[in-house]
């Protein structure tokens, strides 16, 4: 890859023009007559301080008998015992202390008990929750007890969001993304970190050099914006414009024909 000129950007979050951490509007200094055509996050930091149950993705319905109940598991960090004693006391709460949960280290799997007078009982999820994770369902499914037992179709998840994606407007395409970012082995609360190793593969088409203004936003898997809960995103942003091999080349084959 060959650069002809380039401008390296030191972008934070907190110096943000407007916005939140996670959907902020910063302004460039790009210097007139640039003719900038393509961008790389070059590093890159996000703290893990959003959590694994998140507002808006927290609601699975129960079901008694037809009656609907509506139960909002409080946003955090769980894990596969506390998530059984949070879960217990907001069925119990609904259906006075008929519910019962197990957990299997073997098969990692919940299995769910119902003492009460329902006939019919069945949780339902439904988009954008993501609580079905949690308790070893599919995200979006109706499940029901059989003969007052039901086991979890699915090894329960209790490991928070795999990838985040940096999204802005000044990627001209329709993703819009700007990097993806693994969360590998890191902790809550820790720090997820990228270092991008070529330039030239990571490489976006920069939407337009003239304007100095750009919205960037963090997004996980599901395009769903994540809560950083007041902490901040720091990368490094290249813009650069790339030599034009072919004009490059067609002047070294007319330079040689002319020979």
């Amino acid at each position: 890859m060959s650069i002809l000129d380039n401008r390296i950007y030191y972008i934070n979050s907190e110096k943000r023009i407007s916005g939140i951490p996670s959907n902020f509007t910063v302004s460039l200094d790009i210097p007139d007559g640039s003719r900038f055509d393509s961008c790389c996050v070059l590093s890159l930091t996000i703290p893990r301080s959003y959590y694994l149950i998140r507002d808006g993705q927290n609601v699975v319905t129960l079901v008694l008998d037809g009656v609907t109940n509506t139960i909002t598991i409080p946003p955090g960090n769980y894990n596969v015992n506390n998530f059984i004693t949070t879960l217990l006391q907001l069925l119990n709460a609904l259906s006075s202390n008929t519910f019962t949960m197990t957990y299997s280290s073997v098969t990692g799997k919940y299995t769910y008990g119902y003492t009460g007078t329902a006939s019919v009982v069945s949780f339902i999820f439904t988009d954008p929750s993501r609580i079905g994770n949690q308790m070893g369902f599919n995200e979006v499914s109706t499940n029901t007890f059989v003969a007052k037992q039901l086991v979890s179709q699915n090894v329960v998840d209790f490991v928070s969001t795999s990838t985040l994606f940096l999204h802005s407007d000044c990627v001209d395409d329709t993703s819009a993304i700007l990097q993806e970012v693994y969360s590998d082995n890191s902790i809550p609360f820790g720090n997820l970190g990228y270092n991008c190793r070529f330039p030239s593969m990571y490489t976006k088409k920069l939407r337009s050099s003239s304007n100095a203004v750009y919205n960037f936003s963090l997004c996980d898997e599901h395009d769903l914006e994540v809560d950083l809960n007041g902490h901040q995103v720091l990368f490094t942003l290249l813009l650069y414009r790339k030599e034009n091999l072919t004009k490059v080349l067609k002047t070294i084959a007319l330079s040689s024909s002319s020979m």
